[in-house]
């Protein structure tokens, strides 16, 4: 039996004994995290990497780079040369892997779990003493830890009103930052009843700065739940079940992990995977922007030619698409109605149609109330059932003729994934978006040396030159 199945075998065996935070505690310690799920952290990594970096340029994020205090003796180098205290490092990577919303998704828990979870990685230790293999393991630990949890927990969780990147993620960033400090048990455990305390974040900031904030929130409160439990600050024992974080963010639906619910076994990374995002915007508009191209592509029609539109969604899958007519870029990345006219307009949906100016051009205002969009009565799906579910566009051309598409996989899952060639595309487009100048040759090479993480001794020599390459540009 390998380290890892063993390992697993062992939490089975001690889930009937253990209190669940010493479970998580020992699994985010000890767990083994084999090649494949490696090479999936890797992969998800590099893809986050150049979202946050291109989130960096965002005035947004600029906004609270200002607000910080970089010093010239600070912990962590930032990606765009200045150095931070740690906490403050992980909450501008934070905000700048989400700002774009084209950061990974897992529908398992309705939640982007890499951005929190690599920001806090990022930070925990210094970049010469980290390794890359460290830094994969890391964030396989991480993520699986901030999943899990968001399953056990149930999607009530997110019907209230919660925004499960910000909750889950200072569980998940917690965990990676434990791992990568090399806590032990006892620290870890208080480290995440550190950490559900000060896990926070409202649905109702979506379309703001704010929810990008969210995940540079749970990025630094991981990191100090973490440091402050290193310390010596202590928290209850059982800070999960019992009347805790499960019952209180399920809104009393749960107060217990499912018994079947296994953690690394496998890692989710690798079954059932996270969708990387082929367009930058709400998951959930994915589908009507590939049905609205397809037809782009294959009828060559465009707005002019259409008098009307129709998007049928299944039951849950509107409710966060709450801009249905944006005012703004972040609004735009919520808006349905959006979505379809520009991928009419434009023929292409990518980081430019979600500029504050793309968004406000006359004629696209103009059109946004052609575009109805309709939820299927009944029973509102959740979590991976809504996000598989169909989409259909429907367009009425200006003539009487009607065009459909209907998706039945949203891109980037596991069904339809993202192909190397687009992984590189969107990469170039990130590192573009940050550095207009940056030398195409350049971004090449960055991006297969990425994909070499895992056999680097430091990371440092990668991340400083993915630094030198956009700050030169």
């Amino acid at each position: 039996m390998s380290a890892h199945a063993a390992f697993s075998a062992r939490l089975a065996d001690d889930g009937r004994d253990l209190p669940l935070t010493r479970r998580l505690a020992g699994f985010i310690g000890e767990g083994q995290v084999d090649a494949f799920a490696q090479r999936r952290a890797v992969a998800v990594i590099v893809d986050t990497l150049a979202v946050t970096i291109a989130g960096g340029a965002e005035p947004a994020v600029r906004l609270l780079a200002r607000s910080l205090d970089p010093r010239q003796d600070g912990e962590v180098a930032s990606l765009w040369g200045a150095a931070y205290r740690a906490d403050d490092a992980a909450l501008l990577f934070g905000m700048a892997s989400h700002i774009l919303d084209y950061d990974d998704v897992s529908m398992l828990a309705v939640c982007h779990p890499t951005a929190p979870v690599l920001s806090a990685a990022l930070s925990a230790v210094p970049w010469h003493d980290l390794s890359g293999r460290d830094l994969a393991d890391a964030v396989a630990i991480g993520t699986e830890v901030m999943i899990r949890l968001g399953q056990a927990m149930g999607f009530r969780h997110y019907a209230l009103g919660f925004h499960a990147t910000a909750t889950l993620g200072t569980i998940g960033a917690t965990a990676a930052a434990a791992r990568l400090m090399r806590l032990d048990q006892a620290k870890i455990v208080h480290a995440l009843a550190i950490a559900a305390s000060l896990a926070s974040g409202l649905r109702k900031n979506f379309g703001s700065m704010v929810k990008s904030l969210h995940v540079g929130l749970a990025a630094s409160n991981g990191l100090k739940a973490a440091r402050w439990a290193a310390a010596g600050i202590e928290g209850a024992a059982e800070p999960l079940e019992q009347d805790g974080f499960l019952r209180a963010f399920s809104g009393g639906e749960t107060d217990r992990w499912p018994s079947d619910l296994s953690l690394g076994s496998p890692f989710v990374l690798t079954e059932p995977g996270f969708e990387q995002k082929r367009y930058p915007c709400c998951y959930l508009l994915h589908r009507m922007i590939e049905a609205t191209l397809a037809m782009v592509r294959e009828t060559g029609v465009g707005l002019a030619d259409v008098a009307a539109a129709r998007v049928d969604m299944p039951p849950g899958g509107t409710r966060p698409l709450i801009h249905p007519f944006p005012k703004s870029g972040l609004n735009a990345l919520f808006s349905a109605p959006y979505a379809i006219v520009a991928s009419l307009a434009d023929r292409r949906i990518d980081l430019k149609s979600f500029t504050d100016a793309a968004v406000l051009r006359p004629e696209i205002q103009a059109r946004l109330g052609d575009v109805d969009v309709v939820e299927a009565a009944g029973t509102s799906l959740q979590g991976a059932d809504v996000g598989s579910a169909p989409v259909t566009v429907t367009l009425t051309l200006r003539d009487g003729a009607r065009l459909a598409k209907t998706i039945l996989v949203s891109p980037g899952s596991v069904e339809d994934p993202l192909t190397p060639a687009q992984l590189e595309a969107k990469w170039t487009d990130c590192l573009e978006r940050a550095a207009p100048g940056i030398d195409s040759a350049t971004a090449a090479r960055l991006f297969a040396q990425g994909f070499d993480l895992a056999a680097l001794p430091r990371v440092s020599d990668w991340l400083a030159g993915l630094r030198h390459a956009v700050s030169a540009a």
